[in-house]
């Protein structure tokens, strides 16, 4: 019986190696360069099967576009090269071309042809976004929804993008620890402020929160890595109702070179001096790190506000800590967390944002409060640590040791 049971085991782990797995974003799960190889080589061969699947041309394509997003950082840290290079994603277009000669008109070619005239220069395409949408309103994983919302938001559909956010957000897919950490960023805001944020994490969560969740209508969030999209920051301004007069010139880099900090830091003036709104930056944003802009910037808690008079900051952040942030949730959930690659490392960005509150408890002599915010810190350090190398456990512990 034993053996039989093990020769099941041994032909059933045969199949699976054989058959493709479904590519789910890299944020939600990451696997190894040579995983994502064999994956695309899997889907390949079921597109050779069937070339009117769309699902097999869709992961193929992403299976190929990771394996060479991860190969960059692969050769870096092997020392292959000295800096993590920008992508070469040429194949991929090669790719998106032979999808557009088989199947013209289908749902895969419109979805693929949006992410290569994003990220491929001198890439050609017909905009059909609306058309996709409208094939499939409903996405089946987090990758689709997030390219119908990328589309929408560059686009200034504000009202398609809720019914999109909407629906993503009842899915249940999304991580409930990313979507509890955005919730505290929008929350300790004051009403009516504005949000820049950059990258899919920050950008998706919180854009779910206002959207999906119908929460904190009064705040704008914009995308500092759409600045340079085509009619982007002319939808920004309709929306706050304010005229801009920046050239928003296109610019391509995997490196944030001094003008191009400038230029991000001179359209965050603008938009705050004639809003006059309260502005925010999500503590993720690299681009307001300028330091001459930094004098202007004070961080609250998970955000850095902007102001031109100071003020006690310290005392916003810890009205954040004590009365604002729901924080239940950084210590036990009950939904499981789906987003392993990404969860729990977010949440290791309290450690620094609330270091000076931690030091303010323990000279003010305020143990009951420096007890409670140290073991909430603690306890998000702990169930980080098997995803930290040694060095990196290190930094962060000595952000909060006694």
């Amino acid at each position: 019986m034993t053996v039989f049971a093990t020769a099941d085991a041994q032909n059933a782990k045969t199949i699976s190696a054989d058959k493709p797995e479904k590519i789910v974003t890299f944020i939600k799960t990451q696997h190894t360069t040579d995983w994502y190889a064999k994956q695309a080589k899997l889907w390949e061969a079921e597109i050779r099967k069937n070339p009117n699947n769309d699902d097999a041309w869709l992961y193929c394509f992403r299976a190929n576009r990771y394996k060479i997003m991860f190969q960059v950082e692969d050769d870096y840290y092997s020392g292959k090269t000295d800096i993590v290079e920008e992508p070469d994603y040429t194949p991929l277009k090669e790719y998106a071309e032979r999808l557009a000669k088989q199947r013209p008109n289908s749902y895969a070619r419109y979805i693929i042809d949006f992410y290569c005239e994003r990220f491929i220069r001198d890439f050609e395409w017909e905009d059909n976004m609306l058309k996709a949408i409208k094939m499939r309103p409903d996405a089946e994983d987090e990758e689709i929804y997030a390219d119908y919302v990328s589309y929408l938001l560059q686009r200034g559909e504000t009202d398609l993008m809720a019914e999109v956010l909407k629906k993503w957000y009842n899915t249940g897919m999304y991580s409930y620890n990313i979507l509890s950490y955005s919730y505290n960023v929008l929350a300790g805001m004051e009403p009516g402020g504005i949000l820049f944020v950059n990258g899919d994490t920050p950008t998706f969560s919180s854009l779910l929160i206002k959207y999906g969740k119908d929460l904190f209508k009064d705040k704008t969030i914009i995308c500092v890595g759409l600045f340079a999209a085509p009619g982007y920051l002319d939808n920004v301004c309709k929306q706050l109702g304010i005229e801009m007069e920046i050239d928003p010139k296109p610019f391509i880099s995997n490196y944030i070179t001094e003008d191009y900090r400038n230029w991000t830091c001179k359209i965050f003036t603008t938009i705050a001096e004639k809003t006059g709104r309260p502005v925010y930056f999500s503590t993720f944003l690299s681009e307001a790190n300028d330091i001459k802009f930094q004098q202007n910037v004070y961080s609250e808690g998970l955000v850095n506000k902007y102001s031109t008079v100071k003020y006690d900051n310290l005392a916003v952040k810890r009205r954040n800590f004590e009365e604002v942030y729901l924080t239940d949730y950084l210590y036990e959930t009950f939904v499981p967390e789906t987003y392993n690659a990404t969860a729990y490392r977010i949440n290791l960005n309290y450690l620094p944002c609330f270091r000076s509150l931690l030091e303010y408890y323990r000279k003010t002599g305020n143990k009951v409060q420096e007890e409670k915010l140290y073991n909430m810190l603690k306890h998000i350090l702990d169930k980080s640590e098997d995803l930290l190398d040694d060095e990196l456990y290190k930094y962060y512990y000595n952000e909060i040791k006694r």
